[in-house]
């Protein structure tokens, strides 16, 4: 990553703050979302808080097949971004992005520049110096399959710190947690009895970050027809603590309540928000009829149970005798 194209959470900022004052519909989302609606549910030792954020719907609702992907163009391409979308090159192969539809008080999309396939691996090494760069903020991907609403162009996201339950309980959820794997430079740990079992990484280098992932990646389920495992995947960057990455296992990328008629039906197209205990409702029936069982039914479907979870760690170990 050349100085050039270096970057900082400040620089985010201002850039957002520009947006604001010439971009209509970034500064009516995001006045509409300084009054969004929450609700917070005790899960019995963890937290979610549901959101009513009714811009959401293009996202919650976007058709992914390939064919829908096909016939409609891509928004992250740089020549199809509306004209009032300033550009704050991250580095020669991404552009950062105001989100002009936010979950976060800030929130940014970081796009690749040219038409890329949502893949983690090739880009590990990019995602976690953004996390690295824009310190102030937690980076987030979406699997293609695992929230994505833009399956077919490469990109992240990063948002306002501290933000989702997730980072304000990891050191307490932690404590009850399993370690899997300890090396000179990091700790592999797994989540479970977790309503979105999760594995998390410390890491004091880069190099050490990288191996962890790794591993984890290769011990999770790939489907025959999909090029990678599907995971919501969260970067967090403390000079002192160095690199913390939450990486949460999928099983699926939505409720069957998704796709179901009249009163089954439930919009929820869970992506790193929701993984993240930050819960998006689109619409005001769903917010308000929204319950916890509702909300254990859900993560249950599309987040890995115990059992897979445990079915990894055999991996883990498996592929790490030694540790």
């Amino acid at each position: 990553m050349n100085e050039k194209g270096r970057i900082s959470s400040a620089q985010a900022r201002e850039l957002l703050q520009r947006q604001l004052t010439v971009w209509h519909l970034a500064r009516e989302n995001y006045k509409a979302y300084a009054n969004i609606q929450s609700r917070r549910f005790d899960m019995g030792g963890f937290t979610i808080e549901a959101q009513y954020n009714p811009s959401r719907m293009p996202s919650s609702s976007a058709k992914i097949d390939e064919q829908s992907l096909r016939q409609r163009p891509c928004f992250l391409c740089p020549h199809h971004l509306p004209q009032e979308q300033e550009k704050l090159p991250f580095g020669t192969e991404y552009f950062l992005l105001c989100n002009p539809y936010p979950i976060f008080p800030e929130h940014f999309t970081i796009s690749s520049r040219e038409h890329a396939a949502q893949e983690i691996l090739p880009r590990f090494a990019d995602f976690l110096d953004l996390s690295r760069q824009l310190e102030a903020c937690t980076v987030f991907y979406n699997g293609p399959k695992s929230g994505a609403s833009a399956p077919d162009h490469l990109h992240f996201q990063a948002v306002t710190r501290r933000r989702m339950p997730v980072e304000r309980e990891l050191n307490e959820q932690l404590s009850r947690s399993r370690l899997v794997l300890e090396t000179s430079g990091g700790r592999l740990y797994a989540l479970t009895d977790y309503l979105h079992n999760c594995f998390v990484i410390k890491a004091r280098t880069r190099e050490t970050a990288t191996a962890l992932f790794r591993t984890v990646y290769n011990a999770l389920d790939i489907e025959p027809d999909e090029t990678e495992p599907k995971m919501n995947l969260f970067a967090l960057c403390d000079r002192q603590e160095g690199q913390t990455l939450i990486l949460v296992p999928r099983r699926r990328h939505r409720p069957w309540q998704c796709a179901a008629e009249g009163a089954d039906k439930f919009l929820s197209s869970p992506g790193a928000a929701d993984m993240g205990g930050l819960f998006i409702t689109v619409r005001k029936e769903d917010f308000e009829r929204l319950t916890s069982d509702i909300l254990r039914d859900i993560y249950g479907q599309v987040c890995y149970s115990d059992a897979d979870m445990g079915r990894a760690v055999k991996r883990i170990k498996y592929m790490n005798p030694k540790h």
